[in-house]
């Protein structure tokens, strides 16, 4: 089996962290690492020097990488029918310079694997081994199958696994008179209704052992930011089975997208 990096042929480095993501992964799977440079019209084909970028990521590793080149009327497009070869396990790319993940939703959303986004230091770092896989549940119908694959990913990595939801609070909804300190009473039942439906999904799937949290902020960077994180974490997060492209990820998993830490795996349900 095989993951596979997608990286453009202008790549002149690690590209975002996605060579030296794609060959930790690649390693803590026990699979083999493939490289496809993405052309599309207008592109330059010249691929010398991200070969040359790829070859100096992976000199540390003791990985070899096969060498493909893609085409397709977009990157998005390319990429997608790259990840139907019947090894692929997953697709890795970097991150984009904004940090959307837009590149990496379009591509999710026709995608038959999961596809990987470079996030944080410890992307580059090939040796690194994933400890924890943490699953972004957000308590939907979805979620349970969401929390099936994240297990699985944890499985595949011999690492822990951890569930949490994320919440933003938005403001006092309670009288002034209360004080400062009193908990927003329509936040604390959400996160005792999440809290139980994380309960919930992890008896239906027969797991045990699982870290659990609700992790609350004043927006969903500092909520994503309130979960503790290593470089050695893995983030899981779901799209909509049946939404357009645009709204695959919709507005909740795609600010926890953005606000990842660490290298984040969307999984289309």
């Amino acid at each position: 089996m095989t993951v596979l990096v997608g990286l453009s042929p202008r790549a002149r480095d690690d590209a975002g962290g996605a060579v030296g993501l794609g060959a930790r992964l690649a390693r803590a799977w026990d699979e083999e690492l493939a490289v496809a440079l993405v052309v599309t019209p207008g592109t330059d084909a010249d691929a010398t020097p991200a070969w040359a970028a790829v070859a100096g990521v992976l000199a540390a590793t003791g990985l070899a990488a096969r060498r493909e080149t893609v085409h397709g009327r977009s990157v998005a497009e390319a990429l997608v029918a790259a990840a139907g070869a019947q090894d692929v396990t997953a697709v890795v790319l970097g991150t984009d310079a904004d940090r959307s993940g837009r590149i990496a939703t379009r591509v999710a959303r026709s995608s038959p694997v999961p596809v990987v986004l470079a996030r944080g230091g410890g992307s580059s770092v090939p040796g690194l081994p994933i400890d924890r896989v943490t699953c972004a549940f957000d308590g939907t119908a979805a979620a349970t199958a969401l929390l099936a694959a994240a297990a699985d990913l944890a499985r595949r990595s011999a690492a822990s696994l951890r569930v949490a939801s994320f919440a933003v609070r938005r403001g006092r909804t309670i009288p002034s008179e209360v004080g400062p300190d009193v908990e927003d009473p329509v936040l604390a039942a959400w996160s005792a209704q999440i809290a139980a439906a994380q309960r919930e999904a992890l008896a239906t799937l027969g797991l045990e052992g699982a870290e659990t949290g609700v992790h609350v902020g004043t927006g969903w960077d500092a909520a994503v930011h309130a979960a503790s994180w290593t470089e050695a974490d893995l983030l899981v997060v779901g799209g909509s089975p049946h939404a357009a492209t645009r709204f695959f990820l919709g507005d909740r998993a795609g600010a926890i997208l953005a606000a990842a830490p660490v290298p984040a795996v969307i999984v289309r349900p």
